[in-house]
C-alpha cells in the first residue's frame, strides 16, 4: 500500500505503546519514556527509540518543549491528533480543548515528571504492583458510575504473597490553602473504593502542614517524604493525622512483612 507524501505509518508494536505512555505520563522526559518502554519490553535500542520519538514529534503526534524549571530538559506531551487516535484504540482519555491545552505550566510539568520518577522507583524495585494513571482515573470518574471521590494522581496496588493492597497516591510538591484540604476531606467522606490515601510530599514543613490541615476522614490518610519513597518504598516511614510517631508504610497498609532492597 502506498501512503501520501508526508504521512506516517504507525506501528502497533512500537508507536502505539510510546504514544500511550506519553498520554499516561502527561509530561515525560526522553530518558523516562525510554525506561518505561524498555521495562515493558517495547524498546531495546536507544537509537531506534530516539528515531521513533523524532518521527512522532515531526508529525505533531508528540509535542516537544523545553522546561526551564526542570533544568532546561526536553519534555514530551501528547498531541491532539494522537489523543484522538488513542481514543479510537480504546485508550481511556477525555479529549477536548480544555483537557489538552490546560495544565502546561512549569509547575504542572515538574509535577508530572517527578510523579514519573515515583512510579519508576516502584518498577526498579521489582515489586508486583499495578499503577493506574491519573488519565484513567479521570476517565472513570467522568464517564462511569464506579467513581472515586477525587481525581487522584495515581492508584497503586501492591501484592505480597497472596495479599494485595490498593491505595490512592497524591504527590504534593507545594502546599495548598487549608480550605482546599477541607474540601478534599469532604470528598473523602464519600469515598467507597479505596481505604488508604498516601500523600508524598517534598519536605518536612509541607508534611507537618498537611497533618494539621486535614481532619480525620473514613479514608486512612498517611504522609511521607518523597525522598524516603525513593530510598525505601513500602518500608518508608509514614505518619497519620493522629500521631507524629512514624511506622513503615507496609504496616500502615497491613501488608505482610518482607525483605525489600532499595531501588
Amino acid at each position: 500500500m502506498r501512503y501520501a507524501k508526508g504521512s506516517i505509518q504507525l506501528s502497533p508494536f512500537h508507536d502505539h505503546p510510546l504514544l500511550r505512555q506519553v498520554l499516561r505520563c502527561g509530561f515525560a522526559t526522553h530518558d523516562q519514556l525510554f525506561e518505561f518502554l524498555r521495562r515493558d519490553c517495547y524498546e531495546r535500542s536507544r537509537q531506534s527509540f530516539d528515531w521513533r520519538v523524532r518521527r512522532l514529534v515531526k508529525q505533531g503526534l508528540v509535542v516537544r518543549q523545553v522546561a526551564p524549571a526542570a533544568g532546561g530538559r526536553i519534555v514530551y506531551s501528547i498531541g491532539a491528533t494522537a489523543a484522538l487516535l488513542l481514543q479510537g484504540l480504546g485508550e481511556y482519555c477525555l479529549i477536548g480543548p480544555r483537557r489538552l491545552d490546560s495544565g502546561n505550566g512549569e509547575s504542572s510539568i515538574l509535577h508530572a515528571v517527578e510523579l514519573n520518577d515515583i512510579q519508576l522507583s516502584l518498577l526498579r524495585a521489582g515489586l508486583r504492583a499495578r499503577w493506574t494513571a491519573a488519565c484513567d482515573i479521570r476517565s472513570q470518574n467522568g464517564l462511569t458510575r464506579f467513581r472515586y471521590a477525587k481525581d487522584y494522581d495515581a492508584l497503586v496496588a501492591i501484592r505480597v504473597d497472596a495479599v494485595e493492597r490498593c491505595f490512592a497516591l497524591e504527590y504534593e510538591r507545594t502546599a495548598k490553602a487549608r480550605k482546599d484540604y477541607r474540601a478534599i476531606a469532604d470528598l473523602l467522606d464519600e469515598e467507597k473504593q479505596v481505604s488508604h490515601l498516601l500523600y508524598l510530599v517534598s519536605n518536612y514543613d509541607v508534611l507537618s502542614y498537611l497533618r494539621r490541615a486535614f481532619r480525620p476522614t473514613p479514608v486512612s490518610l498517611w504522609f511521607g517524604l518523597v525522598r524516603e519513597w525513593h530510598a525505601q518504598l513500602v518500608s518508608m516511614p509514614v505518619v497519620d493525622t493522629s500521631s507524629p510517631v512514624p511506622q513503615p508504610l507496609h504496616e500502615a497498609l497491613e501488608l505482610p512483612r518482607f525483605a525489600l532492597r532499595a531501588p
